[in-house]
C-alpha cells in the first residue's frame, strides 16, 4: 500500500507542474505565434523538427537508462546502478557526437535542397538549425541524469526543473515582444538558453544527492554496453517510427501545402501534447512501479498495474479532452487570436487518437521490464511508417492534409489489438481480465459522453459559454466514472481517501 500512495504523491507532484507549465506555455505560445507570424513559426517548427527526428535518440535512452536503474534497484543489495549509470553516460557522450554529424550534414543537406522556402529564408533555417543542435547537445548529456532521477521517483525535482524552464521561457519570450530585429533568431537564441538549463539543474542534484551512483567510474565490461544498446537499439526502432512519423508528417504538409498549414500542424500538436502530459504524469509516476515489481518478482502486482493504468489513464485524459474537442474551435480563437487553416481537424483527430493510445498505457513498461521488446518495436514502427506513404497518395490525389492525422489514428488502433497479443505472449497479462477491468468500463463510460454534444449547442460560443460548459462538462463526467469506470473496491478507496484526508485537515 505505501508504494501505491507513493504512486498517488508522485502523481499529485506532477499534476501541479502541468498545471503551472501548461498555463504558462499556452500564454507563451500565443505570444511567439503572434511575434514570428505563421510562416516563421511554421520554419522554426519543420527546421527544429528535423533535430527532433534525429533527438529520437533522447527518448531512447532516457526509457532505457531509466529502465535499467529501475531493474537494478529493484535487485536491492544484487544490484549496482553506479555501474549502469556510467555505462549509460558513455554511451551518450557517444550518440552526442554522431548527433552533431547527422544534423550538420543531413540537416543542412535538406534545407538547402527540399525546404519549401523562399529563398532568402535559407540562411535563417541554418541559423534555427545550428542554435537546435547546440541546445540537443546538453540534453543528449543529461539523459543519464534524468533516467536515475525517474528509476529513483524523485518527481518532485523534475517538476520544480521544469516549472522553472517554463518560467525563463515565459520571461524571455516577454523580451521578445519589445525586441525590433531579427525576432526568429532572437527565438532560436532563447530556445538555447531554456534547453540548457534543466540538463544543469539535473546534474547538480545528482551530484549533490546522488553522488555514489554518478561517481565516475569506467566500465570495462563490454557485455553491458552490448545488452544496453541491444535493449536502446529496438527501443530506437519504436521511437524514430514515433518521431519519424510526426516530422515526416510535417515534411509532407510542408511539400504539398507550404509553412502556414506546419503552423496548423504544430499548434495542434502542442494541444494533444498539453492534453497527453495530463495523463503522463500518472504513467511516469507508476513506470517505475511496474519495473520493479517485475525485477522482484512480483509480476500479480505489475499486471495490476498495467490493467489499472490503463483505465485511469484513459479516464483522466477525458477530463480535458472532452470540453476541448466540443469547444475546440472557440478556444484556438481566444487563444491564438489569427488561427492557421486546418488547425481544428488536426488538433480534433490527435485528441481522439491519444485517448485511443490511452487504453494501452501501461503495456510499453509492462513489456520493458521483460527486456524481450523487439516484437512490439517491429510491429509499432512498421505500422507507424507506413502510414507516410499512404498519406503521400492521398495528398498527391488532392485530399486535405488533416488526412494524415486520420491514418495515424488508424494504425493506433491496429497497433492496440497487436499489443495486447504480444503482451499476453511475454506476461501473466490475461485478455479477459483487461477487457473486463478496463476495456468495458472505458465504453461505457464513453458511450454516456455523447449527450454532451448536444447539451453543448445550448451554450454561446464565446469565452463565458465556454468555461461554464467546461465546469458542467467535468461535473458530468465524474459520476460516470464513479459509477461505471470504477469497480466496488476502487470506490470503496476513494471514500476512504476523501475521509482520511478530511480528518487531517479538519
Amino acid at each position: 500500500m505505501s508504494e501505491n500512495k507513493k504512486i498517488a504523491i508522485n502523481s499529485g507532484i506532477l499534476y501541479l507542474r502541468l498545471i503551472v507549465t501548461t498555463i504558462i506555455g499556452l500564454y507563451t505560445s500565443r505570444i511567439i505565434l503572434l511575434q514570428l507570424g505563421a510562416n516563421d513559426y511554421g520554419l522554426y517548427t519543420v527546421v527544429g523538427g528535423i533535430i527532433s527526428m534525429m533527438n529520437f535518440l533522447n527518448t531512447t535512452m532516457l526509457a532505457t537508462t531509466y529502465r535499467f536503474i529501475a531493474v537494478e534497484i529493484g535487485k536491492g543489495e544484487k544490484g549496482n546502478p553506479n555501474k549502469i549509470f556510467n555505462t549509460s553516460f558513455v554511451i551518450h557522450l557517444a550518440l552526442t557526437i554522431v548527433l552533431v554529424i547527422i544534423a550538420e550534414t543531413g540537416g543542412v543537406w535538406y534545407i538547402h535542397n527540399y525546404l519549401n522556402v523562399a529563398a532568402e529564408k535559407i540562411p535563417e533555417a541554418l541559423f534555427v538549425l545550428h542554435t537546435t543542435v547546440i541546445a540537443t547537445i546538453f540534453t543528449i548529456v543529461s539523459i543519464p541524469f534524468q533516467g536515475l532521477i525517474t528509476a529513483k521517483e524523485k518527481f518532485i525535482i523534475r517538476a520544480g526543473v521544469e516549472i522553472v524552464r517554463a518560467l525563463l521561457k515565459l520571461g524571455l519570450i516577454l523580451l521578445l515582444v519589445y525586441y525590433t530585429g531579427n525576432k526568429l533568431r532572437a527565438y532560436s537564441i532563447i530556445m538555447i538558453f531554456v534547453m540548457i538549463i534543466p540538463p544543469l539543474l539535473f546534474y547538480l542534484y545528482s551530484r549533490l544527492k546522488e553522488y555514489e551512483i554518478i561517481k565516475w567510474k569506467f566500465n570495462k565490461n563490454k557485455e553491458d554496453y552490448i545488452n544496453m544498446l541491444n535493449f536502446s537499439g529496438w527501443v530506437v526502432i519504436g521511437a524514430g517510427a514515433h518521431i519519424g512519423v510526426r516530422q515526416g508528417a510535417a515534411i509532407l504538409i510542408n511539400l504539398f501545402f507550404g509553412t502556414v498549414v506546419n503552423a496548423a500542424f504544430g499548434i495542434a500538436s502542442q494541444v494533444y501534447n498539453y492534453i497527453q502530459m495530463f495523463v503522463n504524469n500518472l504513467n511516469q509516476a507508476a513506470v517505475p512501479q511496474i519495473m520493479k515489481s517485475h525485477s522482484a518478482g512480483n509480476n500479480e502486482r505489475s499486471m495490476n498495474l498495467v490493467y489499472s493504468m490503463s483505465k485511469y489513464a484513459f479516464f483522466l485524459m477525458l477530463f480535458p479532452a472532452v470540453p476541448i474537442l466540443l469547444s475546440m474551435d472557440i478556444i484556438l480563437k481566444l487563444w491564438l487570436k489569427e488561427v492557421p487553416e486546418y488547425t481544428s481537424q488536426f488538433a480534433n483527430i490527435m485528441i481522439i487518437n491519444g485517448l485511443i493510445a490511452m487504453t494501452g498505457s501501461g503495456f510499453d513498461a509492462a513489456i520493458q521490464a521483460t527486456g524481450d521488446i523487439r516484437k512490439m518495436q517491429i510491429w509499432f514502427s512498421s505500422l507507424m511508417l507506413l502510414s507516410l506513404p499512404i498519406a503521400y497518395v492521398l495528398f498527391l490525389n488532392g485530399l486535405p492534409p488533416y488526412y494524415i492525422t486520420i491514418i495515424l489514428l488508424g494504425a493506433t488502433i491496429v497497433m492496440r489489438v497487436v499489443s495486447i497479443r504480444i503482451l499476453s505472449e511475454l506476461t501473466s497479462f490475461k485478455v479477459g481480465i483487461y477487457l473486463k477491468r478496463t476495456i468495458l468500463p472505458v465504453l461505457l463510460v464513453s458511450i454516456l459522453i455523447i449527450p454532451q454534444y448536444f447539451i453543448r449547442k445550448f451554450f454561446a460560443h464565446d469565452l463565458m459559454g465556454t468555461i461554464i460548459f467546461s465546469l458542467i462538462s467535468i461535473i458530468l463526467i465524474i459520476p460516470n466514472i464513479y459509477y461505471l469506470g470504477l469497480n466496488k473496491e476502487e470506490r470503496r478507496k476513494i471514500i476512504n481517501g476523501i475521509k482520511n484526508i478530511y480528518l487531517r485537515v479538519f
